[in-house]
């Protein structure tokens, strides 16, 4: 009677690493897909009111005031350059202090949410997001996109959090914790039974004894 064969077991299959919080982010929101779709588009440029025409009319070419008429013209319009390039220079400047003032504060904040999500340090939750912007692109464009997409932006900081909280773990030996329980009893036993030095015996006595302690002294050596 021949045996019957055995199928042979079929092999263990290998886990699949897990996804850190952050690739977790990433691949819930489509940062890589948003990135590649992303193609930087300029505003379109506002179209201004067109002034209304100023009644005047202009001398004649041959008059004699035809040349005052076109000296006066050109200062005006370089008048008027010179005052839009300065108000142009202002707005610039304004805009550019508010937007410096909103990235500060958004930084705070960030770092604040991550100092509270990882217990470490603000100080240190902030330069620690910087450099994981830094060297992460998708960290970055979730960054520069956080007004638009404010949701991946939360997602982003908690996921960041939860690994900075890991990353930035104090691990304490417990043996090492128990030394320097024993030494600082050790200390405070030695504090408390030590006993009066001979200096201190000595300042403690009155001129009479301290004589009388000479005295005691000089007999004895003397033996």
């Amino acid at each position: 009677m021949a045996e019957t064969q055995q199928p042979s077991p079929a092999p263990a299959a290998t886990p699949e690493p897990q996804a850190s919080p952050l690739e977790k982010v990433y691949t819930d929101f489509g940062v890589e897909a948003e990135a590649e779709k992303f193609q930087p588009q300029s505003p379109a440029p506002a179209q201004p009111a067109a002034p209304s025409a100023p009644s005047f009319k202009a001398p004649d070419p041959f008059s004699p005031e035809f040349g005052a008429y076109q000296a006066q013209l050109q200062q005006g319009v370089s008048a008027l350059h010179q005052s839009l390039q300065q108000t142009q220079q202002k707005l610039t400047a304004m805009d550019q202090q508010l937007n410096r003032r909103q990235v500060e504060a958004d930084i705070r904040q960030a770092a604040k949410t991550l100092s509270e999500k990882a217990g470490i340090d603000a100080d240190v939750a902030e330069v620690a997001f910087e450099a994981q912007a830094r060297k992460d692109p998708r960290l970055l464009q979730i960054w520069n996109n956080r007004s638009k997409n404010p949701r991946a932006f939360e997602a982003a900081l908690n996921a960041l959090g939860t690994e900075f909280a890991q990353k930035y773990a104090v691990r304490q030996d417990p043996q090492l914790v128990e030394n320097q329980r024993a030494v600082a009893a050790s200390r405070q036993t030695m504090a408390t039974t030590q006993k009066t030095s001979d200096a201190d015996a000595w300042a403690e006595m009155t001129p009479q004894e301290r004589q009388a302690k000479v005295q005691q002294l000089l007999r004895q050596g003397g033996r």
